[in-house]
């Protein structure tokens, strides 16, 4: 009795101290915004809304979690959710919980690099690249176009290696199709490279994509961002080439340029331009342009709480219309807590 009262002591010590090496956080994103926009069907009706994921920024619940093994390696995980400020529910139609993020991994240092090698549900290689170039890092996801071009936000099934080299940062990525007998079909393959020295941040990505029917996607993007004392300037390029059914490749080309400027110590007044513009299709079907101009406003309440305002004007023309509408204007305003 003695000596297994010892041994659950012993055991329970060595949890105990296998526990103080771990470390779980806890965070996320509410995003509570109003929108009002014009031209939103070819009758050229208006609407104000309120449920969406996040206007300003994502809305999302996370968990992450490191465990230092010794020797410099650790063990970690992400899980994150998103969610529907208006309604509650997830962010998606499929019901994936953890359709933001679902990946464990094993990360180390090397002298002065570090290195990590993550598995499941991932960001893609080409959208942790433009965050670095886009003028709002993302916030307005789904109103501005750095999210579009980033052929694809995120992929299943990813095996990612990321190096961290001093100011470089080199990505390496193969996203499994597993489709029976072609280990090509479905799969997605990238590699990226980031600088990020001072005031000067670079960053360029290629994808290669395939389809369920082998039908291949070659997606490239490369742009930067200079800071300034009272901001920075930012500007984009990505581009994007897909095989068809009908053999006739579609392409899409994106591009912008911004500037957030600082006006106090609270204030950030970011305006934006960008232009996406796409072909191909049978007899042209599918050419079309979009110009949006964006100039956004946010206010730090605080920290963690941010007070936003949006404005924005499309310009669409031929297959991007909405109907025969080629004009759309909004105005958004919300506020943003992180926790």
């Amino acid at each position: 009795m003695k000596k297994s009262l010892l041994a659950l002591a012993v055991l329970g010590a060595f949890a105990g101290a296998a526990q103080a090496q771990s470390a779980v956080t806890i965070y996320g994103s509410f995003d509570g915004g109003l929108r009002y926009r014009t031209n939103v069907n070819a009758a050229g009706d208006s609407v104000w809304t309120m449920g969406s994921t996040g206007t300003y920024n994502s809305n999302r619940l996370g968990f992450k979690g490191v465990e230092d093994l010794g020797g410099g390696m650790n063990a970690h995980f992400t899980l994150e959710s998103g969610f529907n400020t208006g309604t509650g529910a997830l962010n998606n139609a499929n019901n994936q919980l953890f359709e933001r993020t679902a990946s464990v991994g094993l990360g180390g240092k090397a002298g002065n690099s570090t290195w990590a090698l993550d598995l499941g549900r991932q960001y893609t290689n080409a959208f942790l690249t433009v965050i670095t170039y886009d003028p709002f890092t993302f916030r307005y996801p789904g109103i501005a176009l750095g999210v579009p071009a980033t052929a694809g936000t995120r992929y299943n099934n990813d095996v990612k290696y990321t190096g961290n080299f001093g100011p470089i940062t080199a990505r390496v990525e193969w996203a499994l199709g597993e489709v029976p007998g072609n280990n090509n079909a479905g799969s997605a393959k990238s590699v990226s490279l980031g600088y990020k020295d001072g005031p000067v941040a670079a960053g360029a990505a290629y994808t290669v994509l395939r389809s369920a029917t082998d039908l291949q996607t070659k997606h490239w993007t490369l742009g930067g961002a200079y800071s300034l004392g009272f901001g920075r300037l930012t500007a984009g390029y990505a581009d994007q080439k897909a095989e068809q059914t009908t053999g006739i490749d579609t392409r899409n080309k994106w591009m912008w340029v911004g500037f957030n400027y600082n006006a106090t110590p609270a204030l950030e007044i970011t305006p934006a331009w960008y232009r996406a513009k796409q072909d191909g299709g049978v007899a042209g079907a599918l050419e079309g342009k979009k110009d949006l101009f964006m100039i956004s406003a946010a206010y730090a309440l605080s920290k963690r709480t941010n007070f936003y305002g949006l404005i924005d004007h499309a310009r669409l023309d031929n297959a991007l219309r909405v109907g025969t509408q080629d004009r759309q204007n909004e105005v958004a305003v919300g506020i943003n807590h992180l926790f």
